[in-house]
């Protein structure tokens, strides 16, 4: 078992240790005031998530653009992401609780131009802002946790943390859904104003983490602008790629693979700023010699392709095989957030009383193997009873890796880089979350589209109906026909599980080879 004094680890550069100095003895605030703000932060940015996707249909409508409505998610999703590890750092400079205010004061700003937007382009860019608040919430969440609470008690923390954003992805389909039917699907952005304002006064009042105490100049004299300009640039690049190939463009196409292209770029020249030039680069330069974190954050990335992959195509499985409309197939996720709900305490239990949290991640990981191994057969003759339970099952050992991993991460590097460690690993596994989409997606449709080719009496005009809304299969044919549709579907997504299954098998591999750090 390696201990935090394993690799030698260079002095922070930003004055974060003066933060460590006083912690956790001088935190101002009750632990139970501190976290309730926090969870009503994570709660609206993991409703806003995939509150739009039900919504998505309608707002294609009224503003009559189809073309660009993918957007509506991937623009949030991408600034989300990008922006994680610099709030982190800046963080760790300036102070989280500043940072997390100055997050929540963009997801408001970027809330209220959403339900005023009078164009499709207005509401993308409004959710792009959106996303950049939302993504300092979140990452600052999991990092100020461990400012209000000892390490080893933190997961117990982080269970409550993971039960909201479970919550969130139940409830964000259902409230997008009956909003935009009911209401209006701008109110799947007001009902953010009506809370947002509420957790910003919580933080202003009971939030008092003390800020490193270095003078402003010497501050802004050590920031990595050359890192915080090169790794969004990277990461842009990078999922735009992951976006367009195999949906908007062919993954051949120049633009897809410009992207690729300048992604690597842009890296490179990140890599070498951080080892050569940065006086406190935005990723310190040893975590790229240290096995725990980059371990940790390859099962990060694979997690989360299989936990968000599983998380949109179960739906729609249910909605060709079992004719379930939209909202009753999200309600279908049910069984996996409730054992998402009992995985990450008993993982939190094994770490605070025995102080482990890797084995956590392990045997979370064999569940998931096992589960989405299950997973694999299902085909038109799937019974809804045995996908409740797989589904169950899986979400338990989702839940026990989500503990296992960022705790993992968090203890194998000093108290004062926990922030920039938080962020990197989330960032790798938002990354994830994106690939898995993609990738599942382009299996699915290669499969999917020679498939339906062949069956007899079915026009390329059919084909393009079926592609725009699935609810055709049902509503404009019947008999065989019928019934070879669905097959095809089911059969052409069966590719699709068995990538799911090896970013299970990923994130056990990637676990092992993390090292056990030893918890105060």
């Amino acid at each position: 078992m390696s201990t935090l004094h394993d690799e030698k680890r260079p002095a922070s550069a930003n004055g974060s240790s003066d933060l460590e100095a006083q912690k956790p003895a001088s935190i101002e605030t009750s632990n139970e005031s501190g976290t309730d703000d926090l969870n009503i932060g994570m709660l609206l940015t993991a409703l806003d998530f995939n509150i739009v996707a039900p919504a998505a249909p309608i707002i294609s409508s009224q503003f009559n653009e189809f073309s660009n409505s993918a957007w509506l998610g991937s623009g949030f999703l991408i600034s989300f992401a990008l922006v994680l590890p610099i709030y982190t750092k800046l963080g760790d400079i300036f102070g989280r609780r500043d940072l997390f205010i100055f997050g929540t004061v963009v997801f408001i700003i970027g809330s209220a131009l959403c339900g005023a937007a009078k164009s499709m382009s207005m509401l993308i860019w409004s959710r792009v802002v959106q996303g950049a608040g939302a993504g300092g919430i979140y990452g600052l969440v999991n990092v100020i946790i461990t400012d209000l609470v000892p390490l080893r008690d933190a997961g117990k923390y982080l269970a409550t943390t993971a039960l909201v954003w479970a919550l969130a992805d139940v409830a964000g389909p259902l409230l997008g859904g009956i909003f935009s039917q009911y209401v209006s699907w701008r109110w799947c952005f007001y009902i953010n104003l009506c809370i947002s304002p509420l957790s910003l006064i919580v933080t202003v009042i009971y939030l008092r983490i003390p800020a490193p105490k270095v003078a402003l100049g010497e501050k802004l004299k050590n920031l990595d602008y050359v890192g915080m300009l090169t790794m969004p640039g990277a990461t842009v690049c990078l999922l735009l790629a992951l976006q367009w190939g195999g949906n908007t463009f062919p993954w051949s196409d120049g633009r897809v693979i410009g992207c690729f292209v300048g992604s690597a770029a842009l890296f490179a020249i990140f890599l070498v700023n951080v080892f050569k030039f940065a006086k406190d680069p935005l990723i310190p330069a040893y975590f790229f010699k240290n096995r725990t974190i980059l371990a940790v954050a390859g099962a990060e990335f694979a997690f989360g392709a299989n936990l968000v992959g599983m998380m949109y195509y179960v739906p729609q499985f249910f909605q060709i095989v079992f004719g379930d409309n939209a909202i009753i197939s999200g309600v279908g996720l049910i069984p996996m957030m409730v054992g998402l709900l009992f995985g990450n305490p008993i993982a939190a239990q094994v770490t605070s009383k025995k102080g482990l949290s890797k084995i956590n991640a392990i045997w979370g990981g064999l569940i998931m193997i096992l589960m989405t191994g299950l997973v694999t057969r299902w085909n038109t003759h799937t019974s809804r009873a045995e996908a409740v339970v797989l589904l169950f099952f899986l979400g338990l050992g989702q839940g026990a890796v989500f503990s296992g991993l960022l705790l993992t991460a968090q203890v194998a590097v000093p108290p004062q880089e926990i922030g920039v460690a938080t962020g990197l690993v989330i960032f790798a596994q938002t990354v994830g979350d994106i690939f898995g989409v993609a990738v599942f997606g382009t299996l699915y449709i290669n499969k999917l589209h020679p498939a339906l080719m062949s069956i007899p009496g079915l026009t390329p005009e059919n084909i393009v109906s079926i592609s725009r809304d699935i609810h055709f299969i049902r509503k404009d044919f019947n008999g065989l026909t019928q019934e070879l549709i669905i097959g095809a579907h089911a059969n052409a997504m069966q590719y699709g599980w068995w990538l799911m299954f090896a970013f299970a098998a990923a994130t056990v591999a990637f676990s092992l080879l993390a090292k056990q750090g030893k918890f105060a």
